[in-house]
């Protein structure tokens, strides 16, 4: 017996297993015969279980990690991972793919990358805790860096041999940009094949023939969740994949329960709205020792959208095969051909670019409404409560978040150049003097703000908000480009613009205020810098910005 399944659980809050309540019970068992790395937590210390796929991602936490306290486990990630817990058990399933945290498992800390989802887990209708189904991706996310990076020193060595290319080669050089444009093509498709995402999770008891499945995996099947959560028959389950499949389904059921171990299989589902998509299904059978199958826990990956990519990425390659045996003789042709080439891909890289805009505007408005709800939410409570004296505080925050909704709003039309300003005279002193508190709050203890002020308090003409809203875009910059701590120095002085100076700013001479913002952090490349006001360009992981922060502040 593994240390994992003789572990003295009477020795937590969670006390014995025999006292488990079923909810509890049945994610233990999905967790142990899982052969996915898998973690939950439990109770109001939110009690952390795992099984031995997870347990390598402990390092020398383990096994000391098993029954404690998440925030103590996790304690050097828990400003990140808190709010994200908080999300989950607050009732919202999450997902997140190549995410980076630095980690310390092995005495050194180290960069690292992971694809997960938290999901709530439920006793009846209360939410308990989480259920965590993780993968550290850090290899591939080093290897398309290093993969990206050859790709540059190939760019820059072709680029030379273009140069020394004479005139007579030019309709064959177009030729072969074609085919490398066919190449990076059918590349792309195959990385989008390797990504995958968990849509759902199950576990079936074979002896009683009892599925009990999550409320993401009855939405997929097209079901009730409230039957997945009573229990599912097997006939139950496979009644709405599509008749074709059906046959192929059955025998690899039978086959896995048969021989126990690994099971994988590919088939299409029927959903509420009618239509049938594509879906595989993972799982591990259990035998007993004499060869009978007892439990059939797995979790579904979404392969729709890899099907597709799929049949995208033939047709590439077919096309490659083609352009490559005929090249000379189709130079003209696939001349024309190439130009609809590059404008399909220009308007697919506009769609990229408003795409990406359009989920953090989604994800930063999506917060800012679940601060409004709550406290109306709250309001209305207290209101059919009689209890009155707490609603300024719910009220408050909710005006607050609508503030911010508008600030957002005012910063998106700073960066489209259609907002509406409003200058006012501004003590310059005072103004940054207001913001030092949350400068610092917002970038951390490890990061000293100071402030150099003016000698005097002459005002400034400017839109106070647009202002405030710039420093605090450029601090926060300054903050992810010193993950190690460091110094932000904001200084204000006078500067005069003489007919010499006026060229670079496209100004009238005279006097201004010159604002600035420094840190000592480790600087941008000449590359990146070139690029910074560039709408949506960021350096940032996925899902952490949109690439606007410095472009609302050169609109404004």
């Amino acid at each position: 017996m593994s240390y994992l399944e003789s572990f003295a659980w009477e020795t937590t809050p969670l006390g014995t297993r025999a006292s488990w309540p079923v909810a509890l019970r049945t994610t233990y068992d999905l967790l142990m015969a899982s052969p996915f790395a898998m973690c939950a937590t439990w109770g109001a210390e939110q009690t952390l279980i795992y099984n031995q796929a997870y347990a390598p991602f402990l390092g020398a936490r383990h096994p000391a990690a098993l029954g404690q306290p998440i925030d103590e486990v996790w304690a050097e990630l828990w400003d990140e991972i808190a709010p994200l817990i908080a999300r989950t058990l607050a009732g919202e399933a999450l997902h997140f793919v190549d995410k980076h945290f630095v980690m310390t498992r092995n005495g050194y800390p180290e960069d690292t990358y992971w694809s997960f989802s938290y999901s709530p887990l439920r006793d009846g209708e209360r939410i308990v805790g989480m259920l965590n189904i993780t993968t550290e991706t850090t290899a591939s996310v080093q290897a398309h860096r290093q993969r990206d990076v050859a790709e540059a020193a190939l760019r820059r060595h072709n680029l030379t041999l273009e140069q020394e290319l004479s005139a007579r080669i030019d309709e064959l050089d177009s030729a072969r940009a074609a085919e490398s444009s066919v190449l990076a093509a059918a590349e792309r498709v195959q990385l989008a094949l390797a990504a995958g995402a968990i849509i759902g999770t199950w576990y079936w008891d074979l002896p009683t023939d009892r599925f009990t499945v999550d409320e993401a995996f009855a939405i997929n099947f097209g079901l009730d969740p409230a039957l997945g959560r009573d229990g599912l028959s097997l006939a139950q389950v496979v009644a709405t994949v599509h008749p074709d499949d059906q046959p192929g389904l059955a025998a690899a059921i039978a086959d896995v329960i048969g021989r126990g171990g690994r099971y994988a299989h590919q088939y299409r589902v029927r959903r509420s709205d009618g239509r049938y998509y594509w879906l595989e299904a993972n799982g591990h059978v259990e035998l007993a020792p004499d060869g009978t199958p007892l439990r059939f826990p797995g979790v579904l990956l979404d392969v729709d959208a890899r099907r597709a990519l799929a049949d995208e990425r033939d047709r590439a390659l077919a096309d490659l095969r083609d352009l490559t045996a005929t090249l000379e003789q189709r130079v003209e042709e696939r001349t024309e051909e190439l130009r609809r080439s590059e404008e399909a891909l220009r308007q697919s890289q506009k769609m990229e670019a408003v795409g990406q805009l359009t989920g953090g505007l989604a994800h930063d408005f999506n917060n800012l409404l679940a601060g409004i709800s709550g406290s109306l939410d709250l309001m209305s409570l207290r209101i059919g409560q009689g209890r009155f004296t707490e609603l300024e505080k719910y009220l408050t925050a909710a005006q607050s978040s609508a503030k911010r909704a508008a600030a957002l709003t005012h910063r998106l039309l700073a960066f489209a150049r259609r907002q509406t300003l409003a200058p006012e005279a501004t003590e310059v002193n005072q103004l940054v003097g207001g913001l030092l508190d949350l400068v610092q709050r917002t970038v951390g203890p490890a990061i000293q703000v100071q402030f150099s002020s003016l000698p005097d308090d002459q005002p400034l003409l400017v839109d106070q908000s647009q202002l405030e809203n710039a420093l605090l875009n450029l601090c926060i910059n300054a903050r992810d480009a010193m993950p190690k701590g460091g110094r932000i120095l904001i200084a204000a002085s006078h500067r005069t613009l003489g007919e010499a100076d006026i060229r670079d700013f496209e100004l009238a001479p005279g006097r201004y205020l010159h604002l600035s913002v420094t840190d000592s952090g480790s600087g941008m490349t000449p590359e990146v810098a070139a690029k910074a006001f560039e709408p949506f360009f960021t350096t940032k992981p996925m899902g952490q910005g949109t690439g606007l922060g410095l472009s609302m502040i050169y609109g404004f």
